[in-house]
């Protein structure tokens, strides 16, 4: 048998524990529950005595791994077994989404005693120009402790007067460097795809996080950290839980297609666990059409997140926002059915006005907000195509996705009238 220790801050949560046949549980410590100011590592698993079973357990730590492509590298490229999800949070789990800290120790280490490393651009060019990905480049080569969701190659970084830092002992991270796919074909310029519609749903009324891009030998993409906070000094954690988290469902199961979160459950769980379920259910219609608009069927249930505050739960910032319909090799699909329909091209009338049914709302409210959307990115993207393209002159892909958001923009308002 294997255990990890979990703590919020200071405090032991509970441990984490994987049998001789790597099965886990999790249960939560007696101090913990006693304390007056707990709470739950997500909606799936409520603060009770009893333990948790295998599913439900890793239903919750499995969403705090890297997916994929960068999973695979970073298990064949590192020097010991990580290839179950104990032994990958035992290395990595020092720095994950969210407040949890994962680790065999019995304490953590304090503010100061953290210990970081700083990371120059060029390594990072470095490390691109050889192919490699960075996840398993700076963790392998640089010494880097942390675990990041997703199945894009991606690192936090801790940005200290404008310099680069990898933490390695447990440092918070204040931001998120993404590089460009590597997976697909043509997808050099995904930071600027992702930077140019984070910029657009902030004009159209979505709560987004602080984003940049760095130009250079490789384009990156920067993201201010939101589960991260300065309290004075010292920079902490804010817990947050992914949608599949929420539900209790593994990362396998972020598409609904692949059995994962629908849109209505999605909504209903707003509805039934935010804090303030008016303004965070509009920002969920209207994120829903805006990822419609811009072409990103890549808007899975991971890409949508709770986070704590001091009155309760709240959605989080959205991210992950770009277009991905423009690049060769990726689904056509959108994430989920609107009114049993999957596929943008094909939404009629009748499939808002099934989703409406299925939400418990009126279909106006659904159309209303739909208009909005459509008319507010239709009036401004010509100058916001023109002001990013001046800017960066030598990009070319902002042209493609306001051609694609054109595109859509005309189809829906000829097919689905009461848009119009």
């Amino acid at each position: 048998m294997k255990k990890l220790n979990v703590f919020y801050r200071q405090k032991l949560v509970g441990s984490l524990i994987e049998d001789n046949e790597e099965r886990l549980t999790f249960q939560y410590e007696d101090s913990w529950i006693n304390d007056e100011d707990h709470f739950s590592l997500s909606l799936a698993l409520k603060v009770r005595k009893e333990s948790y079973d295998h599913l439900a357990t890793k239903s919750f730590f499995e969403n705090l791994l890297p997916e994929g492509e960068v999973k695979k590298i970073l298990e064949m490229k590192s020097p010991e077994n990580i290839g179950d999800e104990l032994n990958f949070l035992k290395k990595f789990g020092v720095d994950c989404a969210g407040a949890f800290v994962i680790t065999d120790a019995d304490s953590l280490p304090t503010p100061t005693s953290f210990e970081s490393k700083e990371i120059k651009l060029e390594t990072i060019y470095k490390y691109l120009a050889q192919k490699r990905s960075v996840t398993e480049a700076i963790v392998n080569q640089e010494g880097g402790r942390f675990s990041l969701a997703g199945a894009q190659d991606k690192f936090p970084i801790i940005l200290r007067r404008n310099k680069f830092y990898i933490p390695l002992n447990g440092e918070p991270t204040t931001h998120i460097l993404k590089p460009h796919v590597m997976y697909f074909e043509d997808t050099t310029d995904t930071p600027f795809n992702e930077y140019f519609c984070m910029l657009l749903a902030a004009d159209v009324g979505l709560n987004i996080p602080k984003v940049d891009v760095i130009v250079g030998q490789y384009p990156l993409y920067l993201i201010e950290r939101f589960d991260r906070v300065f309290h004075g000094k010292n920079l902490v954690r804010i817990h947050v839980q992914d949608f599949c988290q929420a539900h209790g469902f593994t990362s396998k199961k972020k598409y609904e297609d692949d059995g994962g979160p629908t849109l209505v459950q999605n909504y209903r769980l707003i509805k039934n666990n935010s804090f303030s379920p008016l303004k965070d259910l509009d920002q969920f219609l209207k994120w829903i059409w805006f990822n419609l608009i811009i072409g990103n069927n890549d808007c899975h249930s991971k890409n949508l997140s709770f986070i704590t505050t001091d009155e309760g739960l709240r959605l989080s910032p959205f991210y992950d926002l770009l277009c991905t319909v423009i690049y060769k090799g990726m689904t056509n699909k959108f994430s989920y059915s609107i009114g049993k329909q999957f596929k943008w091209f094909d939404l009629k009338n009748r499939n808002f006005e099934g989703l409406a049914k299925e939400l418990e709302i009126d279909s106006n409210l659904v159309f209303k907000i739909g208009k909005e959307m459509i008319d507010k990115i239709d009036s401004m993207l010509p100058d916001k195509r023109a002001e990013f393209e001046k800017a960066y002159p030598n990009i070319k892909t902002v042209h493609k996705i306001e051609k694609e958001i054109e595109k859509r923009i005309r189809h829906l308002r000829s097919n689905i009238p009461r848009l119009k």
